[in-house]
């Protein structure tokens, strides 16, 4: 499995489609790479937990002999939002699922929301809630005109979570708003994630 890693002396590792940054890391100081594993899983799980083991191979080859300690943190992917579109009502992919002109796996739905799994699952459980009355995003929401709707979607959101297998122990909705919070379709929605120990901050 490949890892797009940026390494960079006196930092962290960031990555970009790992969970965890390991106790003890190898690293190449001041450069980007493309690094493979070289270690099994049980091999990265021991050196997250504190064993010294070298875990990427980079090319060319410029491994400092130097360690570096880090405690065990949980790194989020960057979500990049997009900008509104000029026309606030603007037709979106949300409403193409709604309309079923987008297939979708549909994991409950009644007349005034639907709810389905994201295509590009962020963790075991990744179902996105949309409500059918078009909100195009958390910044327009406002009391008296949205409070049943949104009322409804959270009441939903719990509902699902307690039927959906993965989530007993818990789960995490997320509501993305504008370019800043990553908010990539303008159509109000609710994330919910669950399935494995989410992180703090989220990002």
């Amino acid at each position: 499995m490949i890892l797009h890693v940026m390494i960079r002396e006196r930092s962290m590792l960031a990555f970009t489609s790992f969970v965890a940054v390991p106790r003890r890391a190898y690293y190449a100081p001041a450069r980007r790479k493309t690094c493979q594993i070289t270690s099994s899983p049980q091999n990265l799980l021991q050196s997250i937990s504190g064993a010294s083991l070298p875990l990427f191979s980079c090319k060319p080859r410029v491994f400092s002999t130097r360690q570096v300690h880090f405690a065990p943190v949980y790194m989020a992917q960057i979500q990049e939002g997009a900008s509104p579109p000029a026309d606030p009502k603007a037709d979106t992919i949300f409403g193409k699922i709604i309309r079923k002109e987008i297939p979708a796996k549909v994991v409950f739905e009644d007349d005034k929301v639907l709810a389905f799994r994201d295509v590009n699952p962020q963790a075991p459980v990744h179902i996105v809630l949309v409500p059918k009355q078009f909100v195009r995003r958390m910044a327009d929401v406002k009391s008296g005109e949205h409070d049943a709707i949104m009322g409804h979607l959270f009441c939903t959101a719990a509902e699902i979570a307690r039927k959906e297998p993965g989530l007993e122990d818990g789960y995490r909705l997320v509501v993305n708003d504008g370019l800043a919070g990553g908010q990539s379709v303008y159509h109000l929605h609710i994330h919910i994630l669950g399935g494995r120990q989410l992180g703090w901050p989220p990002g």
